[in-house]
Protein backbone atom coordinates (compact mmCIF):
# COMPACT_ATOMS: atom_id res chain seq x y z
CA UNK A 1 0.00 0.00 0.00
CA UNK A 2 1.19 3.23 -0.74
CA UNK A 3 1.28 5.58 2.14
CA UNK A 4 2.75 8.68 3.26
CA UNK A 5 5.79 6.88 4.82
CA UNK A 6 6.39 4.96 1.89
CA UNK A 7 6.61 8.52 -0.17
CA UNK A 8 9.32 10.06 2.76
CA UNK A 9 11.31 6.36 2.45
CA UNK A 10 11.38 6.91 -1.41
CA UNK A 11 12.26 10.45 -2.28
CA UNK A 12 16.28 10.91 -2.74
CA UNK A 13 17.45 11.78 0.71
CA UNK A 14 19.98 13.70 -1.46
CA UNK A 15 17.80 16.23 -2.21
CA UNK A 16 17.20 18.35 0.77
CA UNK A 17 14.24 20.46 2.00
CA UNK A 18 16.89 23.14 2.19
CA UNK A 19 18.01 22.46 -1.05
CA UNK A 20 14.45 22.44 -2.68
CA UNK A 21 12.77 24.94 -2.13
CA UNK A 22 8.70 25.01 -2.31
CA UNK A 23 6.08 27.16 -3.85
CA UNK A 24 2.73 25.89 -3.00
CA UNK A 25 -0.56 27.46 -4.06
CA UNK A 26 -3.51 25.60 -1.94
CA UNK A 27 -7.10 26.28 -3.29
CA UNK A 28 -9.34 25.44 -0.69
CA UNK A 29 -12.94 26.45 -0.34
CA UNK A 30 -12.90 25.31 3.43
CA UNK A 31 -10.33 27.03 5.01
CA UNK A 32 -9.64 29.48 8.12
CA UNK A 33 -11.50 31.35 9.81
CA UNK A 34 -14.08 28.78 8.98
CA UNK A 35 -13.81 25.70 11.52
CA UNK A 36 -15.21 23.18 9.10
CA UNK A 37 -13.24 19.87 9.26
CA UNK A 38 -11.67 20.55 5.63
CA UNK A 39 -10.81 23.93 7.19
CA UNK A 40 -9.10 22.30 10.25
CA UNK A 41 -7.13 19.64 8.28
CA UNK A 42 -5.84 22.74 5.93
CA UNK A 43 -4.96 24.75 8.64
CA UNK A 44 -2.61 22.08 10.16
CA UNK A 45 -0.93 21.03 7.13
CA UNK A 46 -0.52 24.37 5.70
CA UNK A 47 0.97 25.88 9.18
CA UNK A 48 3.37 22.50 8.98
CA UNK A 49 3.88 23.54 6.04
CA UNK A 50 5.51 27.32 6.11
CA UNK A 51 7.63 25.99 9.56
CA UNK A 52 9.44 23.18 6.92
CA UNK A 53 10.46 26.13 4.37
CA UNK A 54 7.34 25.81 2.32
CA UNK A 55 6.20 29.22 0.55
CA UNK A 56 2.39 28.58 1.22
CA UNK A 57 -0.27 30.61 -0.79
CA UNK A 58 -4.19 30.02 -0.85
CA UNK A 59 -6.74 30.85 -2.70
CA UNK A 60 -10.05 30.76 -1.15
CA UNK A 61 -13.82 32.24 -1.14
CA UNK A 62 -14.25 35.46 0.68
CA UNK A 63 -16.53 34.13 3.33
CA UNK A 64 -18.06 35.36 6.50
CA UNK A 65 -17.60 33.38 9.44
CA UNK A 66 -19.25 34.01 12.92
CA UNK A 67 -16.35 35.64 15.01
CA UNK A 68 -16.09 33.38 18.53
CA UNK A 69 -16.16 30.10 16.41
CA UNK A 70 -14.03 31.47 13.77
CA UNK A 71 -10.73 29.73 13.09
CA UNK A 72 -7.27 31.52 13.75
CA UNK A 73 -5.32 32.02 10.19
CA UNK A 74 -2.20 30.05 9.89
CA UNK A 75 0.68 32.14 10.13
CA UNK A 76 3.03 33.52 6.94
CA UNK A 77 0.97 32.34 4.51
CA UNK A 78 -0.18 33.85 2.47
CA UNK A 79 -3.89 34.25 1.52
CA UNK A 80 -5.71 35.49 -1.77
CA UNK A 81 -9.38 35.46 -1.40
CA UNK A 82 -12.40 36.41 -4.60
CA UNK A 83 -15.67 36.69 -4.13
CA UNK A 84 -17.62 33.38 -3.03
CA UNK A 85 -20.37 33.98 -5.85
CA UNK A 86 -24.00 33.68 -5.63
CA UNK A 87 -25.75 33.57 -2.68
CA UNK A 88 -22.82 32.77 -0.31
CA UNK A 89 -21.22 35.91 -2.17
CA UNK A 90 -24.21 38.02 -1.59
CA UNK A 91 -24.68 36.97 2.16
CA UNK A 92 -20.82 37.62 3.21
CA UNK A 93 -20.87 40.96 1.52
CA UNK A 94 -23.61 41.44 3.54
CA UNK A 95 -22.70 40.72 6.91
CA UNK A 96 -19.27 42.64 5.93
CA UNK A 97 -21.14 45.68 5.51
CA UNK A 98 -22.96 45.68 8.88
CA UNK A 99 -21.39 47.72 11.73
CA UNK A 100 -19.59 45.20 13.81
CA UNK A 101 -20.38 45.28 17.75
CA UNK A 102 -17.47 46.02 20.00
CA UNK A 103 -16.81 43.53 22.29
CA UNK A 104 -14.15 43.54 25.56
CA UNK A 105 -11.35 40.96 25.16
CA UNK A 106 -11.60 38.49 28.28
CA UNK A 107 -8.56 37.56 29.86
CA UNK A 108 -9.33 34.08 30.54
CA UNK A 109 -12.69 32.39 28.07
CA UNK A 110 -14.97 31.20 29.93
CA UNK A 111 -16.20 27.68 30.75
CA UNK A 112 -19.20 26.93 28.02
CA UNK A 113 -22.71 26.33 29.01
CA UNK A 114 -25.10 24.15 27.73
CA UNK A 115 -27.04 25.71 24.81
CA UNK A 116 -30.66 26.07 24.51
CA UNK A 117 -32.12 24.40 21.74
CA UNK A 118 -32.58 27.42 19.14
CA UNK A 119 -28.79 28.18 19.42
CA UNK A 120 -27.88 24.51 18.07
CA UNK A 121 -31.25 24.28 15.83
CA UNK A 122 -31.51 26.59 12.73
CA UNK A 123 -33.50 29.59 13.28
CA UNK A 124 -35.88 31.27 10.19
CA UNK A 125 -33.29 32.44 8.39
CA UNK A 126 -30.96 29.84 9.15
CA UNK A 127 -33.51 27.39 7.68
CA UNK A 128 -34.33 29.72 4.60
CA UNK A 129 -30.71 29.78 3.75
CA UNK A 130 -30.27 26.22 4.03
CA UNK A 131 -33.81 25.69 1.30
CA UNK A 132 -32.10 28.14 -0.85
CA UNK A 133 -28.80 26.57 -1.47
CA UNK A 134 -30.85 23.08 -1.20
CA UNK A 135 -32.42 24.81 -4.16
CA UNK A 136 -29.36 25.94 -5.96
CA UNK A 137 -27.99 22.14 -5.15
CA UNK A 138 -30.75 21.07 -8.37
CA UNK A 139 -28.98 23.25 -10.76
CA UNK A 140 -25.28 23.65 -9.96
CA UNK A 141 -22.34 21.03 -9.64
CA UNK A 142 -21.60 19.95 -6.80
CA UNK A 143 -23.81 22.14 -4.74
CA UNK A 144 -24.56 25.81 -3.86
CA UNK A 145 -21.00 26.11 -3.63
CA UNK A 146 -19.95 25.43 -6.88
CA UNK A 147 -21.10 29.05 -7.58
CA UNK A 148 -17.74 30.14 -6.44
CA UNK A 149 -16.06 28.62 -9.78
CA UNK A 150 -16.22 31.52 -11.88
CA UNK A 151 -14.85 33.95 -9.49
CA UNK A 152 -12.22 31.87 -8.82
CA UNK A 153 -11.35 30.47 -12.13
CA UNK A 154 -10.11 34.01 -12.71
CA UNK A 155 -8.20 34.72 -9.59
CA UNK A 156 -6.53 31.29 -9.91
CA UNK A 157 -5.85 32.09 -13.82
CA UNK A 158 -4.15 35.01 -12.27
CA UNK A 159 -2.18 33.36 -9.42
CA UNK A 160 -0.90 30.95 -11.52
CA UNK A 161 0.93 33.74 -14.01
CA UNK A 162 1.81 35.62 -11.22
CA UNK A 163 3.26 33.34 -8.23
CA UNK A 164 3.94 30.72 -11.05
CA UNK A 165 3.78 27.61 -8.11
CA UNK A 166 5.99 24.42 -8.02
CA UNK A 167 2.72 22.24 -6.87
CA UNK A 168 -0.85 23.16 -6.74
CA UNK A 169 -2.96 22.15 -4.56
CA UNK A 170 -6.89 21.10 -4.78
CA UNK A 171 -8.40 20.82 -1.35
CA UNK A 172 -11.75 18.25 -2.28
CA UNK A 173 -14.91 18.95 -0.38
CA UNK A 174 -16.76 20.34 -2.18
CA UNK A 175 -15.85 19.51 -6.03
CA UNK A 176 -15.64 22.73 -7.21
CA UNK A 177 -11.74 22.93 -6.34
CA UNK A 178 -11.37 19.76 -8.23
CA UNK A 179 -12.86 21.35 -11.64
CA UNK A 180 -10.39 24.21 -10.90
CA UNK A 181 -7.52 21.94 -10.69
CA UNK A 182 -8.38 20.21 -14.24
CA UNK A 183 -8.88 23.92 -15.97
CA UNK A 184 -5.41 24.75 -15.00
CA UNK A 185 -3.16 21.31 -14.91
CA UNK A 186 -1.87 22.17 -18.03
CA UNK A 187 -0.36 25.08 -16.84
CA UNK A 188 1.24 24.15 -13.85
CA UNK A 189 3.95 21.47 -13.11
CA UNK A 190 2.36 19.54 -10.83
CA UNK A 191 -1.61 18.99 -9.87
CA UNK A 192 -1.50 17.18 -6.09
CA UNK A 193 -5.88 16.60 -6.10
CA UNK A 194 -6.35 15.57 -2.28
CA UNK A 195 -9.65 13.71 -2.59
CA UNK A 196 -9.72 12.87 0.69
CA UNK A 197 -13.23 10.57 0.55
CA UNK A 198 -14.21 9.72 -2.86
CA UNK A 199 -15.91 12.08 -5.27
CA UNK A 200 -18.43 9.86 -5.56
CA UNK A 201 -19.68 8.50 -2.29
CA UNK A 202 -22.43 7.03 -0.75
CA UNK A 203 -24.23 10.24 -0.02
CA UNK A 204 -24.10 11.85 -3.43
CA UNK A 205 -27.53 13.22 -4.75
CA UNK A 206 -28.90 10.79 -7.73
CA UNK A 207 -28.57 13.62 -9.85
CA UNK A 208 -25.44 14.06 -9.57
CA UNK A 209 -23.71 10.29 -9.32
CA UNK A 210 -23.11 9.83 -13.30
CA UNK A 211 -21.09 13.48 -13.10
CA UNK A 212 -19.40 12.82 -10.12
CA UNK A 213 -17.98 9.50 -11.13
CA UNK A 214 -16.95 10.91 -14.28
CA UNK A 215 -14.94 13.98 -12.52
CA UNK A 216 -13.72 11.44 -10.65
CA UNK A 217 -11.96 9.36 -13.16
CA UNK A 218 -11.08 12.46 -14.69
CA UNK A 219 -9.41 13.76 -11.94
CA UNK A 220 -7.46 10.26 -11.41
CA UNK A 221 -6.34 10.43 -15.08
CA UNK A 222 -4.83 13.92 -15.12
CA UNK A 223 -3.72 14.66 -11.26
CA UNK A 224 -0.20 13.87 -11.23
CA UNK A 225 -0.99 12.25 -7.50
CA UNK A 226 -4.11 11.83 -5.62
CA UNK A 227 -4.33 11.96 -2.03
CA UNK A 228 -6.84 10.07 0.27
CA UNK A 229 -7.35 9.90 3.80
CA UNK A 230 -7.91 5.86 4.67
CA UNK A 231 -6.29 2.75 2.76
CA UNK A 232 -10.16 1.65 2.05
CA UNK A 233 -10.30 4.68 -0.06
CA UNK A 234 -7.64 4.18 -2.05
CA UNK A 235 -8.68 0.42 -2.99
CA UNK A 236 -11.74 1.55 -4.22
CA UNK A 237 -10.73 3.91 -6.60
CA UNK A 238 -8.23 1.25 -7.62
CA UNK A 239 -10.72 -0.91 -8.33
CA UNK A 240 -12.78 1.60 -10.01
CA UNK A 241 -10.20 3.66 -12.42
CA UNK A 242 -7.71 2.41 -14.22
CA UNK A 243 -4.36 4.22 -12.98
CA UNK A 244 -1.30 3.90 -11.49
CA UNK A 245 -1.17 2.68 -8.18
CA UNK A 246 1.97 4.77 -7.03
CA UNK A 247 -0.26 7.68 -8.08
CA UNK A 248 -2.57 7.45 -5.55
CA UNK A 249 -1.29 7.47 -0.93
CA UNK A 250 -2.86 7.87 2.04
CA UNK A 251 -2.54 11.06 3.80
CA UNK A 252 -4.85 10.56 6.81
CA UNK A 253 -6.32 12.64 9.15
CA UNK A 254 -4.07 14.01 12.00
CA UNK A 255 -3.50 15.42 15.34
CA UNK A 256 -1.86 18.25 16.85
CA UNK A 257 1.71 16.68 18.04
CA UNK A 258 2.43 19.62 19.65
CA UNK A 259 0.47 18.18 22.30
CA UNK A 260 0.98 15.15 24.46
CA UNK A 261 -0.23 12.09 22.99
CA UNK A 262 0.16 9.92 25.73
CA UNK A 263 -2.52 8.27 27.21
CA UNK A 264 -3.81 9.36 30.80
CA UNK A 265 -5.07 6.72 32.83
CA UNK A 266 -6.39 8.50 35.34
CA UNK A 267 -10.14 8.64 35.79
CA UNK A 268 -11.17 12.06 36.56
CA UNK A 269 -14.70 11.36 37.40
CA UNK A 270 -15.50 10.35 41.15
CA UNK A 271 -15.71 5.89 41.54
CA UNK A 272 -18.59 4.42 39.96
CA UNK A 273 -19.32 7.86 37.25
CA UNK A 274 -17.89 7.94 34.00
CA UNK A 275 -17.95 11.48 31.69
CA UNK A 276 -17.84 11.01 27.72
CA UNK A 277 -17.12 13.67 25.37
CA UNK A 278 -18.56 13.72 21.94
CA UNK A 279 -17.19 16.41 19.80
CA UNK A 280 -17.99 16.81 16.04
CA UNK A 281 -20.65 16.50 13.39
CA UNK A 282 -23.58 14.29 12.93
CA UNK A 283 -24.82 13.01 9.47
CA UNK A 284 -27.63 10.73 8.05
CA UNK A 285 -24.83 8.13 7.93
CA UNK A 286 -23.85 8.85 11.56
CA UNK A 287 -26.89 8.27 13.83
CA UNK A 288 -25.98 9.03 17.81
CA UNK A 289 -29.45 7.37 18.94
CA UNK A 290 -27.90 4.46 20.64
CA UNK A 291 -25.08 6.32 22.48
CA UNK A 292 -28.01 8.65 23.67
CA UNK A 293 -30.55 5.84 24.55
CA UNK A 294 -27.68 3.84 26.72
CA UNK A 295 -26.87 7.06 28.25
CA UNK A 296 -30.29 8.03 29.85
CA UNK A 297 -30.88 4.06 30.78
CA UNK A 298 -27.63 4.75 32.82
CA UNK A 299 -27.54 6.95 35.26
CA UNK A 300 -23.80 6.19 36.43
CA UNK A 301 -22.52 8.37 32.63
CA UNK A 302 -22.57 11.29 31.48
CA UNK A 303 -22.25 12.58 28.00
CA UNK A 304 -21.22 15.95 27.16
CA UNK A 305 -21.45 16.50 23.07
CA UNK A 306 -19.82 19.53 21.15
CA UNK A 307 -21.81 19.26 17.44
CA UNK A 308 -23.53 22.22 15.33
CA UNK A 309 -27.22 22.19 13.91
CA UNK A 310 -28.14 19.21 16.07
CA UNK A 311 -31.85 17.35 15.04
CA UNK A 312 -34.69 18.12 17.25
CA UNK A 313 -35.08 14.55 18.00
CA UNK A 314 -31.60 14.33 19.58
CA UNK A 315 -31.93 17.30 21.69
CA UNK A 316 -34.91 15.36 23.56
CA UNK A 317 -32.56 12.72 25.06
CA UNK A 318 -30.71 15.97 26.81
CA UNK A 319 -34.07 17.16 28.22
CA UNK A 320 -35.16 13.27 29.65
CA UNK A 321 -31.38 13.06 31.50
CA UNK A 322 -31.69 15.31 34.16
CA UNK A 323 -28.87 17.13 33.26
CA UNK A 324 -26.48 14.10 31.75
CA UNK A 325 -26.86 14.69 28.12
CA UNK A 326 -25.15 18.34 27.82
CA UNK A 327 -25.31 20.00 24.47
CA UNK A 328 -22.86 22.68 24.10
CA UNK A 329 -23.36 23.30 20.66
CA UNK A 330 -20.21 24.63 18.25
CA UNK A 331 -17.05 25.40 19.69
CA UNK A 332 -14.10 27.08 18.59
CA UNK A 333 -11.64 24.74 18.04
CA UNK A 334 -8.84 25.69 20.56
CA UNK A 335 -11.99 24.87 22.98
CA UNK A 336 -12.65 21.85 21.78
CA UNK A 337 -9.17 20.31 22.44
CA UNK A 338 -9.24 21.46 26.19
CA UNK A 339 -12.84 19.95 26.43
CA UNK A 340 -11.16 17.04 25.40
CA UNK A 341 -8.51 17.05 28.21
CA UNK A 342 -11.47 17.15 31.07
CA UNK A 343 -13.32 14.04 30.02
CA UNK A 344 -12.45 9.90 30.87
CA UNK A 345 -13.47 9.00 27.44
CA UNK A 346 -13.84 10.31 23.93
CA UNK A 347 -16.63 8.67 21.90
CA UNK A 348 -16.24 8.90 17.98
CA UNK A 349 -19.20 7.17 16.16
CA UNK A 350 -18.42 5.58 13.00
CA UNK A 351 -20.30 6.37 9.49
CA UNK A 352 -22.15 3.96 7.75
CA UNK A 353 -19.29 4.26 5.27
CA UNK A 354 -16.23 1.44 5.29
CA UNK A 355 -14.28 3.48 2.90
CA UNK A 356 -14.75 6.99 5.12
CA UNK A 357 -13.29 7.39 8.51
CA UNK A 358 -14.21 10.47 10.71
CA UNK A 359 -11.33 12.84 11.07
CA UNK A 360 -12.31 13.18 14.70
CA UNK A 361 -10.98 9.84 14.84
CA UNK A 362 -7.53 10.93 14.92
CA UNK A 363 -7.72 14.09 16.17
CA UNK A 364 -8.62 12.83 19.31
CA UNK A 365 -5.23 11.00 19.56
CA UNK A 366 -3.61 14.15 20.46
CA UNK A 367 -5.65 14.42 23.86
CA UNK A 368 -4.33 11.16 25.35
CA UNK A 369 -7.85 10.02 26.55
CA UNK A 370 -9.36 6.63 25.77
CA UNK A 371 -11.93 6.19 22.58
CA UNK A 372 -14.86 4.75 22.59
CA UNK A 373 -16.05 3.84 18.74
CA UNK A 374 -19.10 2.78 17.98
CA UNK A 375 -18.96 1.24 14.48
CA UNK A 376 -22.15 1.23 12.38
CA UNK A 377 -20.75 -1.18 9.68
CA UNK A 378 -18.86 -4.81 10.16
CA UNK A 379 -15.98 -3.70 7.99
CA UNK A 380 -15.22 -0.04 9.21
CA UNK A 381 -11.31 0.43 9.42
CA UNK A 382 -11.47 2.50 11.95
CA UNK A 383 -11.99 -0.87 14.52
CA UNK A 384 -8.48 -2.22 12.99
CA UNK A 385 -6.59 1.40 13.56
CA UNK A 386 -7.84 1.12 17.08
CA UNK A 387 -6.65 -2.31 17.16
CA UNK A 388 -3.31 -1.46 16.05
CA UNK A 389 -3.23 1.55 18.17
CA UNK A 390 -4.07 0.13 21.40
CA UNK A 391 -5.51 3.78 22.24
CA UNK A 392 -9.44 2.64 23.01
CA UNK A 393 -11.83 0.16 22.03
CA UNK A 394 -14.69 -0.75 19.55
CA UNK A 395 -18.09 -1.34 20.22
CA UNK A 396 -20.98 -1.90 17.99
CA UNK A 397 -23.34 1.22 17.37
CA UNK A 398 -26.50 -0.55 18.74
CA UNK A 399 -27.88 -0.41 22.50
CA UNK A 400 -27.73 -3.09 23.79
CA UNK A 401 -24.28 -3.46 22.57
CA UNK A 402 -23.60 -0.05 24.37
CA UNK A 403 -25.48 -0.93 27.30
CA UNK A 404 -23.00 -4.34 27.79
CA UNK A 405 -19.78 -2.10 27.21
CA UNK A 406 -20.65 1.09 29.13
CA UNK A 407 -21.66 -0.86 32.27
CA UNK A 408 -18.21 -3.17 32.15
CA UNK A 409 -16.40 0.71 31.88
CA UNK A 410 -18.21 1.79 35.28
CA UNK A 411 -18.34 -1.45 37.30
CA UNK A 412 -15.26 -2.71 36.12
CA UNK A 413 -12.61 -0.10 34.35
CA UNK A 414 -9.37 -1.76 34.76
CA UNK A 415 -10.76 -5.00 32.98
CA UNK A 416 -11.15 -2.23 30.18
CA UNK A 417 -7.86 -0.13 30.50
CA UNK A 418 -5.26 -3.32 30.86
CA UNK A 419 -6.10 -3.45 27.36
CA UNK A 420 -4.59 0.23 26.15
CA UNK A 421 -1.10 0.99 25.74
CA UNK A 422 0.72 4.32 26.71
CA UNK A 423 3.52 4.19 24.18
CA UNK A 424 3.05 6.56 21.71
CA UNK A 425 5.31 5.53 18.47
CA UNK A 426 2.27 3.43 17.55
CA UNK A 427 0.40 7.10 16.80
CA UNK A 428 3.44 9.54 16.32
CA UNK A 429 3.12 8.99 12.58
CA UNK A 430 -0.70 10.99 12.53
CA UNK A 431 0.88 13.87 14.02
CA UNK A 432 0.49 16.89 11.60
CA UNK A 433 4.09 17.73 11.84
CA UNK A 434 4.83 14.23 9.73
CA UNK A 435 1.86 14.60 7.79
CA UNK A 436 2.90 17.86 6.45
CA UNK A 437 6.51 16.05 5.88
CA UNK A 438 4.99 13.25 3.75
CA UNK A 439 2.94 15.92 2.03
CA UNK A 440 6.42 17.81 1.02
CA UNK A 441 8.19 14.80 0.25
CA UNK A 442 5.74 13.62 -2.37
CA UNK A 443 5.95 17.39 -3.43
CA UNK A 444 9.15 17.13 -3.91
CA UNK A 445 9.01 13.69 -5.67
CA UNK A 446 6.14 14.84 -8.63
CA UNK A 447 8.63 18.54 -8.76
CA UNK A 448 12.20 16.43 -9.36
CA UNK A 449 10.39 14.34 -11.85
CA UNK A 450 9.02 17.59 -13.92
CA UNK A 451 12.02 19.37 -13.91
CA UNK A 452 13.76 16.15 -15.33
Amino acid sequence: MASCDDASANFDSTQSIERLRMRILLVAYDYPPLNSPQAIRWYYLSRELVRLGVEVHVLAPDLHARGENSLAMPSRVVMHRCDAGGLAGWLSRRQRARPRALVSASPQSPAPKAMQVGSITLNWKGRLQQRLERYLGYWVYPDSRGQWRASAGAALDELIETIRPDVLISSHEPAVTLQLGLQVAGRVGAWFADLGDPVLAGYTPKRWRRRARELEAEVCRVATVVSVTTASTRELLLARHTMDPSKIFVLSQGFDDTLSPAVNLVRKSHPGELHLLYTGRFYPFRDPTALLEAVLELKQVRLTIVAPEVRPEYLAYAAKSDGRIVFLGEQPHAQVLKLQQQCDVLVNIGNALSAQTPGKLYEYLGSGKPILHCHSVEDDPAVGLLDEWRRGWSCANDLASLRIFLTTLVDAPERLYAMLTSDCNTVLAYGWSNLARCLLARCQQVVLVERT
